[in-house]
Order: structure tokens, then C-alpha cells, then sequence
């Protein structure tokens, strides 16, 4: 058969989604709305859906645990092994999972740093793998497998992924003949980990709680006199691109959606614009 006999048009394919937000935001339960979920635990999820009725908790694997060496320097616990262990069998065993949520992978990095530094004998991961931070590298590559296993959920067990991760701020410059820099949002781990979600998602997504200052006063001259409390309103948004909004420079998406759109609690808003949900 030729290439050409082999050509097709494109079908809906299950999403890569990466869902930041500071904690206390409500990461876990947007994900716990997605079709039939599953998480891997990097962190405890499970006080989320406690107070969930039973027929819509989602499915929690056990928690990944912190690494551990015998008394001769072997690992005893490698979160690493575990969770590959984990998406192996969900790429290998009928199942009727449709989501496959990862909590959170910020909590997952730190744990792989931990790894990388247990498993050489050394206090740091910038001291693993020979020093000179290249734990740094090596940590970024496991990151990479995890990805590539998701990938092949997606592809093979038609599986929306949905990776958690918490809000981080980068400083950036824009050029060297500018002389200020400026803060972004971010993924909040080392941006060579970071670039391994954000460059291979369908879609980066930010939970933000909407804020407002009040009791600031300002004198006529319009300095500072009185400085205001932050409130919240209660409300959020999930800001879905960084086109038009200051510091989301990593918000993206592939699908036809608004720049923001409200995210209810218990709600799942995204699901309507994304062809893949529409056709299960």
C-alpha cells in the first residue's frame, strides 16, 4: 500500500490538557469533572472528593511515595518505577477509565528531584548525575517518559489526559538592550521539566480567583497614602490564552474557545468546545 492510499482525513483526538492554578484554586476538582477519571497521586487528592456523592468520586491510584534507599544505597522506593508501573498497566489492561488526571505534576517533580539525589548519594538534585546541575537534565528527561506514556494513552486507549500543576512566577527580559525585566506565570518547576508539558499539551489552561483591592486612598498628588487588602470574589476563570492578558504567556489552546471562560464550581465548561467530548 502506498502513502498516499494510507492518507486519511483527521479524527478527534483525545487531549493532552494542562491545568495550572495556585493551590486552593480547585485544580483536582475541575479534573475530577472530565469523563470517568482516574488520577496518579503525586499528592493526596483524595480529601478533595470526600464530600462528593459516591456515584461521582473519581478513581485514585496510590499515592506515589517518597524515594527510599536500604542501608546499602538501593532503592527501596522509587516514585519513578511506581508511576511508570502505573501508566503501563493503564495502556495494557481493558479498562473503562476515559481520563487519566495527573495530581499534580509540580508535586510529581519534586519527588523526582528527590529520586535523582537519593539515588546518587548526594544532597541535591543540582548535585545528581555528576554535579554541575546536570540532575537538572536528567530529571527533565524522565519527565519526558512520563509525557511519551500519556501520548501513547492518548493515542491507543483514546484517554483525555489532564495534568495539574501549580502556578509558578518567571522573571523574563525581553532583549539585552532592555533594562527591565517583567513576571509571568509559569509552570512552577525548572523550565527545561516545565517545556516538557507546556510545548507537548493540546492545551494550557490557568485557574484564576478573581480579586479585587479596596480601602486604598491616594493623596492628590496621587501617591499611596492608605494600601488596600486583596478580596476575592468567590468567582474564577479559566484563562485559555495569552493573547490580550498580562503575564499568561504560556496559556494556549488548539480548540475554538474565549480567552476566558467561568469555571463554576462542579462545572466543566471546556468540555463543549472540544470535538473529542462532543463524540464519546
Amino acid at each position: 500500500m502506498s502513502y498516499l492510499e494510507k492518507a486519511s482525513k483527521p479524527l478527534a483526538a483525545a487531549p493532552i490538557i494542562t491545568v495550572i492554578g495556585s493551590p486552593g484554586t480547585g485544580k483536582s476538582s475541575f479534573a475530577g469533572t472530565f469523563p470517568n477519571p482516574i488520577f496518579i497521586q503525586a499528592e493526596r487528592a483524595s480529601s478533595v472528593f470526600e464530600s462528593w456523592d459516591e456515584d461521582i468520586q473519581p478513581t485514585l491510584l496510590p499515592e506515589l511515595p517518597k524515594p527510599t534507599v536500604d542501608a546499602a544505597g538501593n532503592m527501596t522506593a522509587s516514585p519513578k518505577e511506581i508511576l511508570m508501573a502505573q501508566l503501563r498497566e493503564l495502556a495494557t489492561v481493558e479498562h473503562g477509565f476515559k481520563t487519566l488526571v495527573l495530581d499534580t505534576v509540580t508535586a510529581l517533580n519534586l519527588k523526582l528531584e528527590a529520586e535523582a539525589a537519593v539515588r546518587d548519594g548526594v544532597e541535591t538534585v543540582a548535585d545528581a548525575a555528576g554535579g554541575f546541575h546536570k540532575g537538572y537534565t536528567l530529571v527533565a528527561g524522565w519527565h519526558s517518559e512520563v509525557m511519551h506514556a500519556c501520548q501513547v494513552l492518548a493515542m491507543r486507549k483514546k484517554m483525555a489526559i489532564v495534568l495539574l500543576g501549580h502556578t509558578g512566577v518567571q522573571k523574563i527580559k525581553n532583549s539585552p538592550d532592555e533594562a527591565s525585566e517583567y513576571s509571568v506565570y509559569s509552570l512552577d518547576m525548572y523550565p527545561k521539566s516545565a517545556a516538557v508539558y507546556i510545548n507537548n499539551s493540546d492545551a494550557v489552561f490557568y485557574i484564576r480567583k478573581e480579586e479585587f483591592v479596596t480601602g486604598a486612598e491616594k493623596n492628590r498628588k496621587g501617591q499611596t497614602t492608605k494600601y488596600g487588602r486583596v478580596m476575592q470574589t468567590g468567582e474564577r476563570k479559566l484563562i485559555t490564552t495569552g493573547d490580550g492578558l498580562t503575564g499568561f504567556v504560556s496559556a494556549k489552546s488548539r480548540y475554538n474557545m474565549p480567552a476566558e471562560i467561568d469555571l463554576p464550581l462542579g462545572e466543566n465548561p471546556v468540555l463543549e468546545f472540544i470535538k473529542f467530548f462532543k463524540e464519546q
